[in-house]
């Protein structure tokens, strides 16, 4: 049976983020504490002690991780894309079998040698960037993530690699690609514009969040939260999860034409939200004096 896996997961993702949001929005009371700390971490971690639960959790710091593996896999991945469509060189045979296995044999080349080579290079400045941030910004609590969580790290980057490369011209068999830049059309470009801004956004966020436990000579005094209030926290809770919805969007309409990739975007916007909404929650929960007038995730609008 000629089954896409990689989409596969990505749509079980998706529903798994819809149900667990649900859950947690309407009945987390009723859900088992061994529920809740698998999927609720960071600001949102449940308090109350359990003993297996302890043990499946790793550092949240471990985030930093998913960008060192991450970072040089897109590396290596665009160095493959190019050496492919600028030397015409042949894709070693154990590729095709990966991504036959993973992607399924009745897989067409749906992305142009351009798009792809445009994507690669916008997912290599936004994850060596984060891998900056992790490293050197980012200044991480003592709170603890589930390893599921820490899991599905690995496979969204790994996937999203897999979902783009599986469907470009000349990484299917019989199929053939030559790199045209007049093909790259205005829109994509504004669009790739956007993703780098909007990924330039992400780490302004951050220094931003990460000064909030800093003291003016710049050394760590705190890991507790603040309300923070600079930048776009001024209108919604969730900036850093509106930019990278955003780069998810953006990076959709380059690879338009492809047609699993976008199960990994809606799987990250699904994602994104409902991060957003929690954190909107919790603030509202935590501190009194938290603006009224601050909305989730869309400034003025919700």
């Amino acid at each position: 049976m000629d089954i896409n896996i990689m989409r596969t997961i990505f749509i079980f993702k998706s529903v798994n983020a819809i149900l667990m949001g649900l859950s947690g929005n309407f009945l987390e009371p009723y859900l088992p504490v061994l529920v809740k700390r698998a999927y609720l971490y960071g600001k949102f971690s449940v308090r109350t002690p359990h003993i297996i639960a302890t043990k499946l959790e790793v550092p949240k710091r471990w985030f930093r991780h998913f960008y060192i593996f991450c970072a040089p896999l897109l590396t290596i991945t665009l160095c493959l894309v190019v050496y492919k469509y600028l030397y015409n060189a042949n894709v070693p045979e154990i590729v095709f079998t990966l991504l036959d296995t993973l992607l399924g044999t009745s897989r067409k080349p749906l992305i142009s040698a351009e798009d792809a080579i445009l994507a690669f290079v916008i997912y290599n400045i936004h994850c060596w960037k984060r891998l900056y941030e992790t490293c050197y910004v980012n200044v991480f609590s003592d709170q603890k993530i589930h390893i599921s969580v820490y899991l599905i790290g690995y496979i969204h980057y790994i996937g999203l690699i897999l979902c783009i490369i599986g469907e470009s011209e000349g990484f299917v068999k019989g199929s053939h690609a030559s790199v045209n830049l007049h093909k790259v059309t205005i829109v994509k470009l504004v669009c790739a514009l956007i993703c780098l801004w909007s990924s330039y956004m992400q780490l302004k966020i951050n220094f931003i969040l990460a000064n909030l436990r800093k003291n003016t000579h710049g050394d760590v005094v705190s890991l507790g939260y603040k309300i923070p209030s600079d930048g776009l926290f001024k209108y919604i809770a969730g900036p850093l999860q509106l930019q990278e919805t955003l780069i998810y969007l953006m990076l959709s309409v380059i690879l338009w034409q492809a047609s699993t990739y976008h199960y990994v975007t809606l799987w990250v916007i699904l994602n994104q939200v409902e991060s957003a909404f929690l954190s909107h929650q919790w603030y509202r929960k935590t501190f009194k004096n938290y603006p009224k007038e601050r909305k989730i995730i869309i400034p003025y609008i919700w």
